[in-house]
This record gives C-alpha cells, sequence and structure tokens, in this order.
C-alpha cells in the first residue's frame, strides 16, 4: 500500500508539472500493484481525475472523483473521502460545488476527517462564487476560510485565505476595508521576512482606485519587482504584469 500511496504522489506531482500523460503512466503501475484494496483504488482514481482536471477535463475528471469517494466512504477513509469531494466541488458546476460542499463539511462536523479540510472547503467554493461574480457569497465563504485558518492555519494558509478576501473586497469596491487588511498581511509578511506580492497588487490597485497614486505606485512597484520574474505569470498573466507596470510608473498606460 505505501508503495501505491508513493505512485499516487508521484502522479500527482507529474500533473502539477503539466506532465499529465506521465502522470497516467505511473498511476498505471499503481493500478497493477492495488489488487481489491477500495483505498489504494480511490487514491489511484482521485489522481486521475486531478490529472485530467488540471488538463482542463473536468467532464472526464468528475467520474474518477465520484468513484473515488464512493471507494473511500465505503472503507471509512473519511479524510480520503473528503478529498474526492472537494475535488468533486471543484469540478463542478455551482449547484454540484454546493452540494459537494456540504457533504465534506457535514463530515469534518461530525468529527469523521480533519478539521483542515473544512478552510479549504470554504476557500473553494468562494472562488466558485467569485467566478460567478457572486461576490459578497464569495466573501462570507472567504471570511469563513480566514477564521479556520487563524484558529488553526500556518501564517502562509492564513495569508492566502487574507489575499481571497482582499481581492473580493476590491470587487465589492470597499476599497478602504480592502487596504487596511491588506496592508496589515504586508505589514505581518515583512516581520516574517516573507513576501506578499500578490497582497501588493491588491494594495496598488485599491489605492488606484480611491486616488491615491503615491501609494498605488509604491506597491505596484513591489509586486512587479517580485512578479516579473515569475514565468508562471509571464506565461499565463501577462496583461498582470503590465498593469503592474503601468500603476508602477514603469510603463506608459
Amino acid at each position: 500500500m505505501s508503495e501505491v500511496r508513493d505512485l499516487a504522489r508521484r502522479a500527482r506531482m507529474a500533473g502539477l508539472s503539466g506532465n499529465f500523460l506521465q502522470g497516467q503512466e505511473i498511476l498505471d503501475q499503481a493500478q497493477a500493484l492495488v489488487s481489491d484494496d477500495p483505498v489504494g483504488q480511490a487514491s489511484i482514481a482521485i489522481e486521475r481525475g486531478r490529472l485530467h482536471n488540471s488538463a482542463g477535463s473536468r467532464q472526464d475528471a468528475l467520474p474518477y472523483f465520484f468513484n473515488a469517494w464512493e471507494l473511500a466512504e465505503g472503507a471509512g477513509d473519511h479524510n480520503l473521502g473528503v478529498d474526492a469531494a472537494h475535488m468533486m466541488a471543484i469540478a463542478s458546476d455551482l449547484a454540484g460545488a454546493e452540494h459537494w460542499t456540504q457533504v465534506g463539511l457535514a463530515r469534518v462536523a461530525a468529527g469523521d476527517a480533519s478539521a483542515h479540510w473544512a478552510g479549504m472547503l470554504h476557500h473553494n467554493l468562494g472562488w466558485t462564487y467569485f467566478e460567478a461574480e457572486r461576490f459578497d457569497d464569495a466573501l462570507a465563504c472567504f471570511r469563513r476560510d480566514e477564521a479556520v485558518r487563524e484558529a488553526a492555519g500556518t501564517a502562509q494558509t492564513l495569508k492566502v485565505a487574507r489575499y481571497a478576501v482582499i481581492r473580493t473586497l476590491r470587487a465589492l469596491r470597499r476599497y478602504e476595508e480592502a487596504i487596511a487588511l491588506g496592508e496589515q498581511v504586508v505589514a505581518l509578511a515583512d516581520a516574517a521576512n516573507d513576501q506578499a506580492p500578490f497582497v501588493c497588487e491588491e494594495l496598488a490597485e485599491c489605492h488606484a482606485a480611491s486616488g491615491n497614486a503615491e501609494e498605488s505606485r509604491a506597491f505596484a512597484r513591489r509586486a512587479h519587482a517580485l512578479l516579473a520574474g515569475n514565468p508562471a505569470m509571464s506565461r499565463d498573466e501577462p496583461a498582470r504584469l503590465e498593469r503592474l507596470a503601468v500603476l508602477a510608473g514603469i510603463a506608459s498606460p
């Protein structure tokens, strides 16, 4: 079983690197070892689903996630079951996301699965609402995630949770609240010798929207200096980098 889990982890890493075919081949190796163990089968199924989802094939991913949910729940491995439920929520439409989030949260509330899942479930549903432009609902989810991370998270997970709150406050044009929280996050990051480029980006946008050009420029320069060398940003979101360069005063509108 440990070898199967190791292969499943390797397949996930391959998928995160964009090597989807390699990931499926690794899972084929795991499948040859798993026999009739339902937890091992669930682990393989959820990773196959993740590979399809990461490749942009959500409809192909869903059956694997559902199979993983059934296998894990049948075997009594509720943490793995909640992992499958949270992936179902990610890959589903809005109604499905709401349903599977509640399924996962019910397991956590019953004490069957680790409490850390609650933050992740709220966080993911928040982004689903955000994409649907249901910003008030998104903010409520992100605030719940923030509360979970404040109670039992790390500095990094709390920073991620608060970034989502700040981004949504900006979408709601609640700039003063976004700036207050953003500057708190940046101050904490600075004290820990950490970086918060995406929060600095939000502060640049919020200050710009509020007419505070000097403050916007300062935060934009910080964000641009950190993100300009990020290959993923250069490849996937050049418009954001261009916008930061304009706000920073190092490029023309």
